[in-house]
């Protein structure tokens, strides 16, 4: 997985190059530059949409934190998004802007679900890996299988079904 993660990443990365470098909609002398590279813009961190629910409208316009969104606390956050937004600072967001600022969101959001995941998948191998010789073998393998089975197997009957009363092991 080391080895191909670069291979995935550039594949990912592919589209925000070609919206970068479009011709139809960029000037020759315009240098787009990806919103996770804006400079101006650094006093508040990006922040991803959580859905449509006050909940979510708090965490992403309550910027100082006092349970209260003025509508000068609001436009002033809107404008900030705008800004990020327009990576050449022409004042306008063409759509090649506003979608690739999404696919960089995107990719450092997948960025960091990846690292958590393979960090995960290490701590369970130390975990599996009962003899800590660094290497899994099939016991130990099907010793972590036993239990999630055993355990789902609430009723002792040899079978994981309806019956059974643990939902999860």
């Amino acid at each position: 997985m080391k080895r191909i993660f670069p291979v995935l990443l550039t594949l990912a990365l592919t589209p925000l190059v070609a919206c970068a470098t479009h011709e139809a909609t960029a000037p020759a002398d315009a240098q787009i530059v990806p919103a996770s590279m804006d400079t101006t813009i650094t006093d508040t961190p990006r922040r991803s949409a959580d859905g449509h629910s006050k909940g979510a409208f708090f965490t992403k316009y309550d910027v100082d934190g006092d349970g209260h969104v003025t509508q000068a606390e609001f436009t002033a956050e809107r404008a900030k998004g705008y800004r990020r937004r327009d990576a050449d600072g022409d004042g306008y967001v063409q759509s090649e802007e506003y979608v690739s600022e999404y696919e960089i969101r995107l990719i450092e959001q997948l960025e960091d679900q990846r690292k958590r995941q393979i960090d995960q998948a290490d701590f369970r191998f130390t975990v599996l890996d009962k003899d800590e010789d660094g290497n899994l073998s099939l016991d130990e393998f099907h010793a972590s299988g036993e239990r999630m089975f055993s355990t789902l197997d609430s009723n002792r009957d040899g079978i994981v079904d309806e019956l059974d009363s643990k939902d999860n092991y």
